[in-house]
């Protein structure tokens, strides 16, 4: 008797599961959000760095461009798209951001990937003059890895 109770609850537990597997959203739905949230931090991260560029000389811009690729290049690929820092006037440095995140769902792992890629532009000369847009995100762009496409590309906001 005891042996049949186990059982039952064994089975009960494993339903539970799979319903809430397919009732309770998908890994995707659940992942998206995280995603997401990384890569919007990481284009706020590179922003920080570019406003922090002082002197803000054209030197001091590469570097911090420099920087972005280094210290936000984590959990996915950022990719330099294009870079023009004049002697004087406007700089400009466009960057393809991607975050990957994975999780264990219902004894497999899931792995998402979300894509960003934005705009920064300021002027050379003026510090706090750094402003970062929406950019559309040109074809060809790498994946995470060749088993893991991007699933999303997103904006900075909504």
């Amino acid at each position: 008797m005891m042996r049949l109770r186990r059982m039952l609850a064994g089975a009960c537990g494993l339903m539970a599961l799979a319903v809430c597997g397919t009732a309770c959203g998908s890994p995707a739905d659940k992942l998206q959000p995280i995603a997401t949230s990384a890569v919007r931090e990481k284009a706020s991260g590179a922003l920080g760095e570019l406003r922090g560029a002082t002197p803000r000389t054209p030197e001091s811009i590469e570097r911090a461009v420099t920087n972005v690729l280094l210290k936000w290049n984590t959990g996915g690929a950022t990719v330099l798209l294009e870079k023009d820092v004049p002697v004087t006037g406007r700089f400009s440095a466009r960057f393809a951001f991607l975050a990957l995140v994975g999780d264990g769902f219902v004894g497999q792992y899931v792995q998402y990937a979300v894509r960003l890629c934005v705009s920064y532009s300021g002027e050379v000369g003026r510090i706090g003059s750094v402003e970062m847009a929406d950019l559309t995100c040109p074809p060809g762009l790498p994946d995470p890895s060749d088993s893991v496409p991007v699933d999303r590309e997103v904006k900075l906001t909504g």
